[in-house]
């Protein structure tokens, strides 16, 4: 089930975000990944409009939007490869207009690939300040 967030999911959804993060970007420090935690919970969740991938009253995934700009989508490790995340993305389609936009690290090969089987396309790239790393902009016009 795909539902709106509530403060109350805080806890399932920094550890399905943590736990993804760390293995689909190896390439960056855990330390950073562990860092960011409360960066997320104070400065990111109270601002984006997220949507929770929920399986038997358990968070297991979500989709947080800031405006169209996908700023996270991430799915806990044991419920990937089921369909979730591109439920995800059928909801934000359902409730954005136009196009839809994200950003991906270039070393996460994965991940493109999931956002390409979507229908995102690539349109640009950049280095991100905080960890030196090339990201991948891509969009996808929502029909």
């Amino acid at each position: 089930m795909i539902r709106e967030y509530r403060p109350s999911d805080e806890k399932e959804l920094i550890e399905a975000w943590y736990d993804a993060s760390i293995i689909a970007h190896n390439f960056i420090p855990e330390e950073f990944w562990a860092s960011e935690k409360d960066n997320i919970k104070q400065n990111y969740l109270p601002v984006v409009e997220t949507y929770v991938a929920e399986i038997e009253g358990k968070v297991v995934g979500f989709i947080s939007l800031i405006e169209n700009f996908i700023g996270g989508l991430f799915i806990a490790p044991l419920y990937q490869g089921k369909g979730i995340g591109s439920e995800l993305i059928k909801k934000a389609c359902s409730v954005k207009e136009k196009e839809l936009v994200v950003e991906v690290y270039k070393e996460n090969l994965k991940a493109q690939e999931f956002y390409k089987k979507c229908g995102f396309e690539i349109f640009g790239e950049r280095v991100q300040a905080e960890t030196g790393c090339l990201l991948i902009e891509m969009r996808m016009t929502i029909q």
